[in-house]
């Protein structure tokens, strides 16, 4: 009896054996096995875990949501179209511990008069919401970042000139996965500019234009009207879809930091600030074992 020992391969064209190619995972219907769709399960019950970040929004409930800001100027989060926010305790002690340092500031009388200069630590805001929030995950975040890259010849000509970009990085850029991987691809487009990147490469950029989103030119005027007209046209794209904020990748996914709950919050008409208090030395010192804690535990 005749055996075929020839092996078949039903597939797409350009995928990879052990990958599926397609939207953003879970698929519907019967695309998984019974096994893959158990281990999506598991995964997807770890609130914080980088798959969901990657794939799936975050509703925030106006109920059960604070989302706290660090910040040396207590007014942060009001007459600004932008602020960083995270609303996990454990991401308030980890960022208290990391970036929550002592500054020297100029001290004053009642009546206006500077009498000296003391240290201080940063300023604790929290914030409440109006209503509930939806936070655009990276694939939700990038979708809009491609269709926004695909009629806007300004933004597009910034998201792809390298050195406008990186002109908002720190010194230690390179330190940063996130940028090397789109210097890469902006090189290969620069290199052939009928090179038409997928959907991919866009998101290496898109990872890019997230770290650069917040930033302020450092002090040169120019550069940080460039950046805040470019991020403008972007929220204006994410509130278009029914975002208010969007995970900070860097922070949330691709920096050292691998916090919880990093968002950058951009929908400032549905956040009210409920405190603002000057943090303590005691509680930065609290919150320094606490992430030591968190770090020993694999937390």
């Amino acid at each position: 009896m005749y055996t075929s020992r020839e092996l078949y391969h039903h597939g797409i064209l350009g995928q990879k054996w052990g990958k599926r190619n397609g939207p953003p995972y879970p698929l519907p219907g019967g695309a998984y096995t019974k096994a893959e769709k158990e281990a999506i399960y598991e995964e997807r019950k770890k609130k914080h875990s980088i798959y969901n970040k990657k794939h799936f929004d975050e509703v925030l409930t106006k109920e059960n949501t604070h989302l706290t800001t660090l910040s040396y100027n207590p007014n942060r989060t009001r007459n600004t179209d932008m602020f960083y926010a995270i609303h996990t305790p454990t991401d308030v002690h980890q960022y208290n511990a990391m970036f929550n340092k002592a500054v020297p500031q100029d001290v004053y009388d009642s009546d206006g008069r500077k009498v000296g200069t003391g240290t201080y630590l940063k300023w604790r805001i929290d914030n409440g919401l109006k209503k509930d929030y939806k936070v655009a995950s990276e694939d939700s975040a990038s979708k809009a970042f491609v269709k926004l890259y695909s009629k806007d010849r300004d933004f597009y000509n910034f998201v792809t000139d390298e050195k406008r970009m990186q002109s908002h990085f720190v010194k230690e850029k390179y330190r940063f996965r996130g940028y090397r991987e789109a210097r890469h691809v902006l090189k290969k487009m620069r290199a052939d500019p009928t090179y038409i990147p997928n959907e991919e490469e866009l998101k290496i950029v898109y990872r890019m234009f997230n770290y650069v989103i917040p930033s302020d030119g450092n002090g040169d005027v120019k550069r940080a009207k460039d950046v805040y007209t470019q991020r403008a046209k972007f929220f204006r794209e994410l509130k278009n879809a029914g975002y208010g904020a969007v995970l900070d990748t860097n922070d949330g996914i691709y920096g050292g930091f691998k916090a919880q709950s990093p968002i950058i919050v951009f929908d400032i008409e549905n956040v009210i600030q409920n405190d603002a208090y000057r943090t303590t030395l005691n509680s930065k010192r609290f919150s320094e074992v606490a992430y030591t804690g968190r770090k020993m535990l694999g937390i």
